[in-house]
């Protein structure tokens, strides 16, 4: 008879026999050569098996339980690794802190994952209308820029669809899209989802007229008139012009216009107004109001391909370089206007008023940067900072700045930026009210919100939607006197919904946001956070919450609602 202890070991070894060995981890580090509150760049696995001398027993990373000898920090992100051992019954997990840097983007995404926008899928035309806007005559063998909108106005489509001229494709953004048509001919066939649309474009085939130099008296441009200003313009004082539709001005590389008295532009939706350089491939210079009481008024017009001058003088702001309207005491009105492929920034503006509607800023450096000033905006559309392809870029390029300025904004759309969507920060106070507005697509925030010292500003949101976003909204380094309200708001498929923090390990975290009313929903990384570099710590005590959904529980807020 066989000894059962003999027969049990037998049948033990036999059943050992089978059970694969495991496959042991390269690790690039052990747990104790990983440093709290450290900065790594690229993926790394953590051999966690022993901590201190000590073997462990768990690990959780990021709150979910990982496996002890192999501890995976795959992409860039922050990390909070807690070590479970037999002396944490007692006295709590050990806890390691850090953050993967992305290898491309360093630090400009702190603690983030790399965001890029996802491209929606093509809608279909339907029976949208289409309105083709370009110039009714104009040189054809200069490249012309055109607008494409659906359904009348800006903002009223959220289609996108594929489009083409000669060889040149773009594409049509929420209804809007833009080209420069190449000099080809006079006949052009445009295909927007299939669809063909012809335009014919009048030949200016008569050499232009000049203007440059100092104009001391009122000028009428008549309606359909071809000038070239081959050298500075300069508009004194008290003096008005006034151009009428359908006029195409063609600006020389390099060329600026100095407006010290008043523009008029007249353009029509047939018979649009149009400024544009005179080389291929080359930019002018805008407009640069100094003296107080400058004023630019213009409805319907095309700007095309400014902003040659950078750096020196020219060093505006946080893009650096010249703006389409420089003005300082100055007042800019524009209506209907479009503003298209500029290598600078579109506004400058300094202790300005300014009132937008209805228009488009498309493939710039960035919208530019108001400066206490006044801002009126109605139903405009900001897209593609620098350009729409999906190249990352560091180089500031948002689609709007705002700098200490008061400002009302509604049915606007701010998108495509490498940078945000709206940033308002540097050290000045204001107000500013934003109803009925869509943050979608920008590659940091939609909505970077932060300010300095002590001063007072608010930022109220209402009825607006955050989406595909790095982070949808954020308050960063603020004063203690810095508001932030969310009103029926929707931060929906960001990498992150509401955010307190950023990126930044200097500076103060002391503004409030509040959000009510709203949704933040199926966010990548997280519905709400509130981590900022400087304290590698979240914040509990200036975010709160009123009747707010969200995808997943947050124990640090137990007042959010989840979303069922």
């Amino acid at each position: 008879m066989r000894h059962p202890g003999i027969f049990l070991m037998a049948i033990l070894l036999s059943f050992s026999a089978c059970v694969p060995t495991p496959v042991p981890v390269e690790a690039d580090l052990t747990l104790d050569q990983l440093e709290d509150k450290k900065e790594y760049v690229g993926a790394l696995v953590v051999d966690g098996s022993s901590y201190m001398g000590n073997p462990v027993d768990r690990i959780e990373l990021n709150g979910s339980q990982s496996p002890v000898n192999a501890i995976q920090l795959n992409s860039a992100g922050y990390y909070r690794i807690e070590i479970f051992q037999e002396e944490s019954r007692r006295t709590g997990p050990a806890l390691v802190r850090v953050v993967i840097l992305d290898p491309e983007r360093g630090e400009t995404e702190w603690g983030l994952p790399p965001w890029i926008p996802e491209n929606p899928e093509n809608g279909s035309l339907g029976n949208q209308s289409v309105t083709l806007l370009h110039a009714p005559a104009a040189p054809l063998d200069l490249a012309i820029p055109m607008v494409v909108v659906l359904e009348g106005e800006l903002t009223l489509s959220d289609s996108y669809l594929d489009a083409a001229i000669a060889s040149v494709g773009f594409r049509i953004k929420r209804g809007v899209g833009s080209v420069q048509i190449p000099p080809l001919g006079s006949d052009y066939g445009v295909t927007i989802d299939q669809a063909n649309f012809q335009l014919h474009i009048q030949n200016m085939d008569a050499p232009p007229q000049n203007l440059s130099g100092e104009l001391s008296a009122d000028l009428d441009v008549p309606a359909g008139s071809y000038l070239h200003i081959p050298a500075d313009l300069t508009i004194t004082e008290g003096v008005t012009v006034r151009i009428d539709s359908g006029c195409f001005f063609t600006v020389a590389p390099e060329i600026n216009i100095h407006n010290n008295g008043t523009v008029v532009l007249n353009g029509t939706a047939g018979a649009p107004v149009t400024f544009t350089c005179s080389v291929e491939d080359a930019f002018w210079g805008g407009f640069i109001g100094n003296s107080s009481g400058n004023r630019i008024e213009a409805s319907h017009t095309i700007f095309s391909k400014s902003g040659f001058h950078t750096g020196g003088d020219y060093a505006y702001g946080h893009a650096g370089r010249q703006a389409l309207f420089y003005s300082e005491n100055g007042e800019l009105k524009l209506d209907h206007c479009y503003m298209i492929d500029h290598i600078g920034q579109i506004f400058y503006p300094l202790s300005c008023t300014l009132d937008l509607s209805d228009c488009l800023v498309q493939r710039v450096k960035t919208g530019g940067q108001m400066n206490q000033s006044e801002l009126l905006m109605n139903r405009c559309v900001f897209t593609d900072f620098p350009d729409d392809s999906d190249n990352y870029r560091d180089e500031d390029n948002d689609g709007l700045y705002l700098n200490e300025c008061n400002a009302s904004i509604s049915n606007s759309v701010f998108m495509y930026a490498k940078d945000d969507g709206l940033d308002s920060g540097a050290s000045g106070g204001g107000e500013v009210y934003i109803n009925n507005c869509r943050f979608e697509a920008n590659y940091h925030e939609g909505a970077a919100l932060s300010s300095g010292s002590t001063v007072i500003k608010l930022h109220h949101f209402r009825n607006s939607v955050f989406t595909n976003n790095g982070q949808g909204l954020e308050l960063g380094y603020s004063s203690p006197n810095h508001q932030v309200i969310a009103d029926s708001c929707t931060f929906y498929r960001n990498g992150v919904g509401i955010r307190f923090g950023d990126c930044y390990d200097w500076g103060n975290y002391r503004g409030y946001i509040h959000v009510q009313n709203s949704f933040s929903l199926e966010n990548n990384y997280y519905d709400v956070w509130n981590m900022n570099r400087k304290d590698w710590a979240a914040d509990t005590s200036h975010m709160s919450f009123e009747n707010v959904y969200v995808s997943t529980p947050d124990p640090i807020y137990p007042e959010l609602i989840v979303y069922e």
